[in-house]
């Protein structure tokens, strides 16, 4: 045999999916199986062994496994196999003919497979004679099969049968396919038979599912399917999909499990089914619209029937198998002994009865039911049967109630209550109108117009104002005056216009509230806000009023002025969103509390005019009626130049007037206020000059006040800007610093100290010399105080031990 390394590409007939087979050392032999004939287009398989042979496939393919035989590979859009692995072959890859990249290696071996090849074109139909020739070839069509004499009765019945049926053998090809087959199916039987019936019958989206059906029955030989009617979709020569009811049979066959098949096409009597379905479907929505449902009660077995409808009414579901008795539990106290009653009085006159009644659902639900019930008779005049609905009302009985409710309200209402008809003639007065109008229960108020009760002022407002909305939108509500027994009175005035079914208004209901004691209670507060108004505008403090929701209401002109914006603009803006455009969202902190109720005052910098200014903010909170918290007064006193002031006096009080250092009060009070951190250290030096006092009365005071100075000049250079710098005696000297990496870091500087005062000093043109002597003390954790205190004591340590001397 030829032999070589080859790669084999090809198409499945469809042309949707691609195989690539590499193989080595192939030899090529023939196959004769139609499903491969479709796949080549008519053309042989080439059987290709290799020892080594790899498959790679392109495409989305599928894969079944037949039992112990082969692995086959098939297109899942047109159905066609494409190759298959033989397990009794393992190293045997079946491809389509005309793919091999060399054609010389296809040898034809037809006549040493001929026995293999399935007899597709040598089938004949149901009932011919197999001895004699062939009746028909392929592709020829065949007609009503009329049994010959020599059929059996059992292919008799296939061949005459009124439901289509095929058989396939164990690889899915059509071996038998009677008449009523071609009929339902559209496929001769020359057409069909020989050829897979996945490609003939099954649809595309169900075929990859047949072919791993078909490949369970191989391993199996059951299936999910087999032997029962089920109702599934088939394909018609034509290409349309319709319904079929199918019912499956496993056939063993030599080389496999085959099947056969019973289709009956169901179209018809599906078509019926949903008709009926409709019509059902419509009398049952028709029901549920009107919330009716029906039952049947059986006289003779006492068996209570109930549709869906009553069920749910009953708020039960459908395992619930009701009862005479049971039926009767639903309703209440009452309405069960006029439901017997009714019931029995219709057996016994074959009277219809109706009744309504209220009924308990499980859930404890209160539904109103109307109830109506029919006796039917047998022909000898016995009652057999009570047929009847159920209709749920609870809508119509709480409409009722709901009128009888407003009637109620109407007749006791102080409220003022007139209709006219649509002539504005006067057709009803509630009793509060009658009282103050002098009329009693029976006057007859229809000899009025509505007109006659009204001001010039408001039958002028009626025309050009009150009419016209209640025509465009069906009501009008406003403030009006109208005439009563003791005079004018203010009302709060709604007109309603009541339409008939086209729109056209039939009448008339105006409802009116005496407000006359509130209008003139609004008329005083108005003149009590106009007032409190001018008095805010006249004062020269700033005041603000905001609501519950922290929005301004009301702020004065000194307001404005502050802040450089009108009462317009501010007026419904939140506080806190003015405070955040001007840098102060941490004070909402007190404006929080007073919306709370809680009075509050706090001190404020604001930039305003392109200055810093210092305002003390009083929160005054504001109650409701009920006493709930509802806004505060806000009063803002500028105190910028008191607080200059008292600067200016601090500054003092704490400042050496001679050298300008801090005193000793100054230097506690700047101690207090600066903050530590627990890791850093401080170090505080305590400074004692020496021989000052030999220079104070040699030259005299002057001279030593300008030696002081020059003193704290040359300390004040040898720290940093944040260390401290104080003279708290004479010539006593305190040095404070910060932030000091540790003891030698501060005693660096305290020889500084000495080293400095050491130094000549040109006081006035005379050369004076003194020293000093420094005190060190350093801590992480130690109060100022102690600091201060141990700086002292080491100080006298260091004079004992002579000037010039730092410890």
């Amino acid at each position: 045999m030829n032999t070589a390394s080859v790669s084999l590409r090809g198409k499945c007939a469809c042309g949707r999916a691609e195989y690539v087979v590499h193989a080595v050392e192939l030899d090529a032999a023939v196959c004769y199986c139609e499903t491969c004939r479709r796949s080549s287009g008519g053309a042989d398989m080439a059987w290709v062994t290799g020892s080594r042979a790899t498959l790679r496939t392109y495409g989305p393919l599928q894969t079944w496994r037949a039992p112990d035989r082969a692995v086959r590979q098939f297109c899942p859009q047109c159905g066609s196999q494409l190759f298959c692995l033989d397990d009794d072959q393992p190293d045997t890859i079946k491809v389509a003919v005309g793919t091999l990249d060399d054609q010389s290696l296809v040898h034809s071996t037809q006549a040493l497979h001929l026995k293999q090849r399935p007899r597709w074109d040598a089938q004949k139909p149901l009932g011919a004679d197999w001895d004699s020739s062939p009746a028909s070839g392929p592709g020829a069509s065949v007609g009503p099969q009329v049994p010959s004499p020599g059929v059996g009765p059992f292919e008799s019945m296939l061949i005459s049968a009124q439901d289509a049926f095929l058989s396939i053998d164990a690889h899915g090809l059509i071996t038998e396919w009677n008449h009523q087959a071609e009929v339902t199916l559209g496929w001769t039987y020359a057409e069909a038979v020989g050829r897979p019936m996945h490609e003939l019958i099954i649809p595309l989206e169900m075929r990859s599912a047949h072919l791993y059906g078909m490949a369970r029955l191989q391993r199996t030989g059951d299936g999910p399917v087999l032997r029962r009617r089920f109702e599934v979709e088939a394909l018609h020569k034509n290409g349309h999909a319709f319904p079929i009811e199918l019912s499956i049979a496993p056939l063993k066959m030599p080389d496999g499990i085959g099947a056969t098949a019973f289709i009956r096409d169901i179209s018809a009597r599906q078509a019926v089914e949903r008709e009926l379905r409709s019509h059902q479907d419509l009398l049952q929505r028709t029901g549920e619209l009107a919330l009716v449902g029906a039952w049947t009660v059986d006289l003779l077995t006492d068996v209570v029937h109930w549709t869906p409808m009553v069920r749910r009414i009953h708020g039960v579901g459908d395992d619930f198998e009701p009862t005479l008795p049971s039926v009767i539990e639903f309703y209440e106290d009452g309405a069960q002994e006029r439901l017997i009653a009714a019931f029995e009085r219709g057996i016994q006159t074959g009277e219809t009865w109706e009744i309504e009644a209220p009924l308990r659902t499980p859930g404890g639900e209160r539904v109103w039911v109307r109830a109506i019930g029919e006796t039917e008779f047998n022909a000898a005049g016995a009652p057999v049967r009570v047929v009847g609905a159920l209709q749920d009302i609870s809508a119509r009985k709480l409409a009722d109630e709901s009128l009888r409710v407003l009637t109620q309200i109407v007749e006791v209402t102080p409220d003022l209550v007139v209709q006219a008809g649509s002539d504005g003639r006067v057709t009803y007065m509630n009793p509060a109108a009658r009282r103050a109008l002098g009329y009693d229960p029976s006057y007859d108020v229809t000899q009025h117009h509505f007109t006659d009760f009204n001001t010039p002022e408001t039958t002028q407002r009626y025309a050009s104002e009150v009419m016209p909305a209640v025509h465009q939108t069906g009501v009008w509500m406003g403030e009006s005056a109208v005439v009563v027994q003791a005079g004018v009175i203010a009302v709060n005035h709604t007109v309603l216009a009541h339409r008939d079914a086209n729109g056209k208004p039939i009448r008339y209901t105006a409802m009116m509230r005496d407000i006359t004691a509130q209008t003139r209670a609004r008329a005083d507060l108005f003149r009590q806000q106009r007032t409190l108004s001018s008095i805010a505008e006249a004062i020269p403090d700033i005041i603000a009023v905001v609501d519950r929701e922290g929005r301004y209401e009301f702020v004065n002109s000194a307001f404005e002025r502050l802040m450089g914006l009108s009462r317009v603009d501010i007026a419904g803006q939140k506080i806190e969103d003015l405070m955040r455009a001007k840098g102060q969202a941490a004070s909402m902190d007190f404006v929080r509390k007073a919306l709370a109720g809680e009075p509050t005052s706090f001190e404020l910098d604001l930039p305003i005019g392109g200055r810093q200014r210092n305002m003390v903010i009083t929160l005054i909170p504001r109650k409701s009626e009920r006493g709930d918290p509802d806004g505060f007064v806000a009063v803002l006193d500028d105190v910028t130049v008191h607080k200059q002031r008292e600067l200016r006096l601090i500054g003092l009080s704490e400042r050496d007037p001679l050298t300008d250092l801090l005193n000793r009060h100054g230097l506690e009070s700047r101690l207090q206020r600066i903050a530590r951190s627990p890791t850093a250290g401080v170090a505080v030096l305590f400074v004692d000059l020496d021989r000052f006092k030999p220079v104070n009365d040699t030259y005299g005071h002057p001279v030593g006040d300008m030696l002081l100075k020059a003193v704290a000049a040359r300390f004040g250079r040898l720290v940093r800007p944040d260390d401290l710098v104080a003279r708290v005696g004479g010539d006593e000297f305190v040095i404070v610093l910060l932030n000091m990496p540790g003891q030698e870091a501060a005693n660096l500087v305290a020889d500084k100290v000495v080293a400095a005062a050491a130094e000549p000093f040109d006081i006035g043109g005379r050369e004076v010399q003194i020293g000093a002597s420094v005190g060190v003390s350093y801590a992480t954790d130690e109060p100022w105080n102690n600091l201060i205190e141990r700086a002292d004591v080491l100080l006298y340590q260091a004079k004992a031990r002579g000037r010039g001397q730092r410890v």
